[in-house]
C-alpha cells in the first residue's frame, strides 16, 4: 500500500458536477465534438476571464515596472521574470507584490525572486545535490539514506528495495510516494505520475527560478517509521540570515495536517500560515529543540532568507529540504502578513540575476 502525497490535485469530478445527469452531458459532449475539442472548450470555459483581462493586467505591470524602477536596481534581465512573478501574484491573489516596501511575508518572497540569485540558491533546491551541502556543513549523520538514484522510472531496480521506501523527484514539491510494502503498491499508477513529473520544468511559471535548472531524478531513500499511519512530524525552520525567527510545526502529514507555529523559543504564536491545514493545538517542545536550532541556523548561514526543514525519530535529527519560496510567496489569509516583518533581511544589498545567464549555458 503507498500514501501519495502531491500538490497537484487529483481529477475533480468536473465542472458540470457529479450527479448522473451532468456526467452523461459531459459524455455526449464528448463524443459529439470529440475528446480534443471538449477539452479546449472546456478550457476555454475555466480560462475565459483570466484570457480577456490579460492584456490589461499585462499593461499595468509595464507601468508597475517603470515605477519600481526608479526605486529599484531592475534591468532588463530582470524584466521576463518580473512579469512572470507579477502574474502569478495576480493570479493567485488578484494583487501585485510591493518590492520597495514589502507589505507581508509574500511581498518579501517575490523581492528574493527577483534580488537574491545565487548558483548556491540552485545546488540546495535539489533534492539530490543539497545533500552534499548538508554533508559540508554538518557530517553525514543527518542525512537519510539513499538506496538508489536514478534518471528514469524504469531504472528503478526493486529487487534490491527493502520492503518499505520513500519514492519521490528531486526537482519539484510534493511528488512523494510513501511505499509501506512494495510487492502491493500500485506500480503502475506511480511510475505514471514519476515520469509526468520528470518531463516538467517546476515552479517557472510561478517565479520559483531556481527549480528550473534541476536536472530532474528519481531518488529512493529510507522510510523513517514505517509502520506509523502518518510520517515523522516536520519542523519548518525560517531563518534570516543565518538566525530562526519562528518554526512551523506540521503533523498528521496525509491524513489531517494540522500546523503549529511558535517562535525559536519554542512559545506558540496566535496564527497559522497554511489556509490549507488546521490549526493544532498543543505543541510540546522536543527535548532536542535546542539542537535544532543550531542545526538550522547553521544550514541557513550565508542566505538572506531560507526554510530549514527537519525531523526527528527517537531524538535523532534528521535534515530534509531547503527551501526558498514557500508556496511561491502566495499564502492567503493573516498569519502571513503578521510574520512578515520578520523576514527582515538586508534589502540595501541586490544580487544580479543570474537566471538569464544559466539558461544560455544550459542551450551550449
Amino acid at each position: 500500500m503507498s500514501a501519495v502525497s502531491n500538490k497537484q490535485s487529483a481529477p475533480s469530478t468536473g465542472e458540470w458536477g457529479a450527479s448522473p445527469l451532468k456526467a452523461s452531458a459531459k459524455r455526449f459532449a464528448r463524443s459529439l465534438a470529440g475528446q480534443g475539442s471538449y477539452d479546449f472548450a472546456s478550457l476555454v470555459k475555466r480560462n475565459h476571464k483570466r484570457w480577456l483581462a490579460w492584456p490589461f493586467v499585462h499593461l499595468r505591470i509595464a507601468c508597475k515596472w517603470f515605477r519600481d524602477k526608479k526605486h529599484l536596481p531592475l534591468s532588463r534581465e530582470h524584466w521576463q521574470l518580473y512579469a512572470i512573478v507579477h502574474h502569478h501574484c495576480w493570479n493567485e491573489l488578484q494583487d501585485f507584490p510591493e518590492l520597495i516596501n514589502p507589505r507581508d511575508f509574500n511581498d518579501r518572497i517575490q523581492w528574493l525572486k527577483l534580488f537574491d540569485q545565487t548558483e548556491e540558491h540552485v545546488l540546495c533546491s535539489d533534492k539530490i545535490r543539497v545533500r552534499d551541502y548538508v554533508r559540508e556543513r554538518v557530517g553525514d549523520n543527518y542525512l537519510v539514506q539513499i538506496y538508489q538514484v536514478c534518471e528514469t522510472f524504469d531504472q528503478v531496480d526493486f529487487d534490491r528495495l527493502p520492503r518499505a521506501f520513500v519514492l519521490k523527484t528531486n526537482h519539484d514539491s510534493g511528488t512523494v510516494f510513501l511505499v509501506r510494502n512494495k510487492e502491493t503498491f500500485d506500480r503502475n499508477a506511480v511510475k505514471s505520475h514519476i515520469e509526468n513529473s520528470l518531463r516538467g520544468v517546476f515552479g517557472w511559471e510561478n517565479g520559483e527560478w531556481a527549480y528550473a535548472f534541476v536536472e530532474p531524478k528519481i531518488l529512493i531513500e529510507e522510510f523513517i517509521r514505517p509502520d506509523a499511519t502518518t510520517p515523522p512530524p516536520d519542523y519548518k525552520f525560517q531563518c534570516v540570515e543565518g538566525v530562526v525567527k519562528f518554526c512551523r510545526y506540521t503533523f498528521d502529514r496525509g491524513v489531517d495536517t494540522k500546523e503549529i507555529v511558535v517562535d525559536r523559543s519554542g512559545h506558540v504564536l496566535d496564527l497559522i500560515i497554511d489556509e490549507n491545514f488546521k490549526r493544532g493545538s498543543e505543541f510540546r517542545q522536543p527535548e532536542a529543540w535546542p539542537q535544532m536550532v543550531r542545526l538550522a541556523e547553521t544550514l541557513s548561514a550565508g542566505f538572506k532568507c531560507v526554510r530549514v526543514d527537519l525531523f526527528e525519530d527517537d531524538n535523532h535529527l534528521y535534515a530534509g529540504e531547503m527551501t526558498f519560496f514557500p508556496s511561491a510567496g502566495t499564502y492567503s489569509g493573516e498569519g502571513q502578513k503578521i510574520v512578515g516583518p520578520l523576514l527582515d533581511f538586508d534589502r540595501t544589498t541586490f544580487k544580479p540575476p543570474i537566471y538569464r545567464q544559466l539558461f544560455r549555458a544550459a542551450r551550449r
